[in-house]
């Protein structure tokens, strides 16, 4: 129940939270721990529950060694009991310089009127990323039982799953591999990025739901010309320099030819 974060030294958020309500209208508190040594500021904070989603924002910074939290309504109905997740993406500046923003993704796992076991678990190895990479998630039943589950990737800002989100038959035994297409949009390279999967059993009572998170590495840009770009400005400029030499040492032969044709010599 942690943020997807390959964190940096200095912010390291960690989550938790409670189910202060439950069903009909659902109160859920998300609480964050700043573990790092340096303020995460202008913290936002999504919290999502079957498709509603609720943003809230805290007013100050969060100093080191300093947690924070807020409380987040959701109307869920006549919802059948079971595990839900609560899919969270909070987001805060890491310094006062503009644009130094870090986004993050997490989850939650509500038991709301029942708390059955988990019904599958979820293993997801670290994933190589240039531009597209497929991202293979690893599903076996934790309960001995044949189980249906649909899968979810949350991405942080930079990163987005492509294609529809696949729904997969787990066997008793032995397990079974689903493939979520992952795409890279402006995440910086190179870059380490963490992403969580969600898994929800399908047409079950109770409902249940696991997660698993998994780092990202962004690759450097495997371009050649990129590396190439401070040589060839180098020698843009001194190819422009030579050349206005060449014109400026061309005008003044010409001039000392015009004036000798002005002023031709004497014998």
């Amino acid at each position: 129940m942690a943020l997807a974060v390959p964190a940096s030294a200095e912010v390291r958020l960690q989550t938790t939270g409670a189910v202060l309500s439950g069903p009909p209208r659902v109160q859920v508190r998300v609480d964050l721990a700043n573990l790092g040594d340096a303020p995460a500021r202008a913290v936002s904070i999504e919290a999502e529950l079957l498709g509603q989603r609720r943003i809230s924002r805290l007013e100050d910074e969060l100093p080191p060694q300093v947690g924070g939290s807020a409380t987040f309504p959701f109307d869920v109905g006549a919802l059948p009991p079971g595990v839900y997740p609560l899919a969270l993406h909070v987001q805060y500046a890491r310094s006062p310089v503009a644009g130094d923003t870090a986004s993050q993704r997490g989850y939650l796992l509500l038991a709301l009127g029942a708390n059955p076991p988990p019904a599958v678990r979820l293993t997801v190895p670290p994933v190589h990323l240039d531009t597209m990479a497929t991202v293979v998630v690893r599903i076996d039943s934790a309960d001995l039982g044949a189980h249906r589950v649909r899968l979810r990737m949350l991405t942080p800002r930079g990163l987005q799953p492509f294609g529809s989100e696949p729904e997969v038959g787990v066997p008793r035994f032995g397990g079974v591999n689903a493939e979520i297409r992952l795409l890279r949009g402006g995440a910086p390279r190179p870059s380490r990025q963490g992403v969580v999967v969600l898994a929800e059993t399908v047409g079950e009572e109770p409902a249940s739901a696991g997660a698993a998170t998994a780092v990202v590495e962004v690759q450097a840009d495997p371009a050649w010309m990129p590396r190439l770009r401070s040589p060839l400005l180098a020698l843009a400029v001194l190819l422009l320099a030579a050349a206005g030499y060449a014109e400026k040492r061309r005008r003044a032969r010409r001039g000392r030819a015009e004036t000798a044709e002005k002023h031709p010599a004497v014998p």
